[in-house]
C-alpha cells in the first residue's frame, strides 16, 4: 500500500513538473492532445470505435523545438523526412497548420476524425493529422506556434510515426463513457 502511494505521489509530481515547463500555449496544445487520446480510448469520437490502448503521451522539449524552429521560419510544408530524424528520434510524424487561432489549427486537425473510415482504413478528405494525434505507439510530442502574418502556423511533431494503418486497435465498448 505504501508503495502504491508513493508511486502515485511520484507520478502525480513529475505531470505537474512537467507542465510547469511549459509556456501557456505548449500547456494548451499538450492538454488538448491528451484530450483528444482519452477521447479515443472512452469512445468519445464520433464515429470511431474505442481504442483499446493508446501509450501515454509525453511531452518532448527537442520536438518541440524543432517544431518551434520550422514555425520561425513560417514554412508551411513538411520537412524532409531525414530533416525529421531529431536525437533519439528517428521516426517522427509532423503535423501543420495555419490558421487565425491555434485552438483552431488544432480543432481542425481533430474534425478529421469525420473523414477517417476506421474499418477500411481509409481517408475521405485529410485525415493524417487526426490519425497522428491518436497513434496508439505515439509517445511523445513537441509543438511550435509562431505568428506568421495574420495567421499562426502551428508544427507538431510526434513520436514514433505511422500513417499507413490503422492508429490503434479496437477496443471494448466496456471502455466507453456514459
Amino acid at each position: 500500500m505504501k508503495t502504491a502511494l508513493t508511486f502515485c505521489l511520484l507520478l502525480l509530481i513529475a505531470l505537474f513538473y512537467t507542465d510547469a515547463q511549459l509556456s501557456e500555449e505548449q500547456k494548451k496544445i499538450y492538454r488538448f492532445h491528451k484530450r483528444v487520446r482519452e477521447g479515443a480510448l472512452t469512445c468519445q469520437i464520433p464515429g470511431q470505435p474505442p481504442a483499446k490502448k493508446l501509450e501515454r503521451l509525453k511531452w518532448s522539449k527537442k520536438l518541440a523545438r524543432k517544431a518551434h524552429e520550422q514555425a520561425k521560419r513560417c514554412d508551411f510544408y513538411s520537412d524532409d523526412p531525414n530533416d525529421l530524424i531529431i536525437g533519439k528520434f528517428n521516426s517522427v510524424g509532423q503535423n501543420i497548420a495555419e490558421f487565425p487561432s491555434i485552438s483552431g489549427a488544432l480543432k481542425g486537425w481533430f474534425k478529421e476524425h469525420k473523414n477517417y473510415d476506421f474499418e477500411k482504413n481509409e481517408c475521405r478528405g485529410d485525415c493524417k493529422n487526426y490519425k497522428q494525434m491518436v497513434w496508439n505507439t505515439t509517445k511523445a510530442v513537441g509543438c511550435g506556434v509562431h505568428k506568421c502574418d495574420k495567421n499562426y502556423l502551428v508544427v507538431c511533431n510526434y513520436t514514433p510515426s505511422d500513417s499507413d494503418r490503422r492508429p490503434y486497435e479496437v477496443g471494448s465498448k466496456s471502455q466507453c463513457k456514459e
